[in-house]
């Protein structure tokens, strides 16, 4: 089928992280680092549909969930997926000095080399939490052999946030050399910016807003994803029996939250890829690299 002349390329990724320790860790119980029992069938849902589409993505694989996990990252490598870093801790950028965010770097790097025997030259923040507040990272970043940043997004819902230079990938000038930024998908419309790269946003507007929306960015925009956001069943943070009625309270709002996207993102996920050719981040650092157009 001949492309339309809407049809972009867009990046599309995965935040690799285990749902039931983070939330378990926000909400602040105790045993929050103990893997939860839904990341399996939420990446087994997750490749059942990237295998649907016939599509390969960036897995920005968190330190801790792998070492909890290993064996899942198995399946993701042999399902010839890339592998990118997320950090080790998922702890903010910004709530980190430059040497703990190389230690953070370097201790998920090499969880990542072992079990996966892949070295990650892509990274994303968690939370997108490359700030204003924390301009050195990509210093950091292009010290510690990293080749491109993921970080930068345009959302009105994160606090000093840095907005891109250009919509597209662009490089970043860093002291360790020159470090490629690949913005997430951002409409900037007269009215404002639609963040439309994320299925946290997904569940909240029209599937035809999205596509609009994505009509509307950059070039080789991102998309991510998160496996929880795919997963068949409803989630429901599990916690100990320790917990408090408040904790058990924000437990029961958070799942209600990102149930809301669960219910959306595999439809919104098959739209897009009939609209658009999807690519992991590293085939387009490939094509950048090799003096190719960021061009949709």
């Amino acid at each position: 089928m001949e492309p339309s002349d809407d049809q972009r390329t867009l990046l599309l990724s995965v935040d690799f992280e285990d749902w039931h320790q983070l939330v378990r860790r926000r909400i602040g119980v105790r045993g929050w680092e103990q893997p939860g029992p839904a990341l399996g069938r939420q990446t087994e849902a997750l490749l059942a549909l990237l295998d649907e589409l016939g599509v390969h993505a960036t897995f920005f694989v968190l330190g801790m969930a792998a070492r909890s996990h290993p064996e899942l990252l198995e399946s993701v490598v042999a399902r010839g997926h890339e592998i990118g870093c997320h950090g080790d801790a998922h702890l903010p950028v910004r709530s980190q000095s430059a040497a703990e965010f190389a230690t953070d770097l370097r201790t998920a790097r090499t969880t990542i080399e072992q079990l996966t025997g892949h070295t990650p030259i892509g990274y994303r923040a968690p939370a997108f939490s490359i700030t204003r507040e924390v301009p050195w990272a990509y210093d950091v970043l292009a010290d510690e052999g990293f080749a491109y940043d993921a970080s930068q997004h345009d959302s009105p819902r994160i606090r000093k946030r840095l907005v891109p230079s250009s919509t597209a990938p662009h490089q970043l000038e860093c002291n360790g050399g020159a470090l490629w930024e690949f913005p997430v998908a951002v409409w900037r419309g007269r009215r404002g910016r639609l963040p439309v790269g994320g299925a946290s946003y997904w569940g909240t507007m029209p599937t035809s807003l999205v596509l609009h929306g994505l009509r509307q960015s950059g070039a080789m925009s991102g998309l991510y994803l998160h496996p929880h956001e795919l997963d068949p069943e409803p989630l429901r943070a599990l916690l100990p029996a320790s917990a408090s009625p408040s904790q058990r309270l924000h437990g029961v709002l958070r799942s209600a939250q990102r149930n809301a996207a669960r219910r959306r993102a595999p439809d919104v996920l098959r739209a897009i890829a009939g609209c658009h050719r999807l690519i992991t981040y590293g085939e387009a650092h490939a094509q950048l690299s090799r003096g190719a157009t960021a061009s949709s």
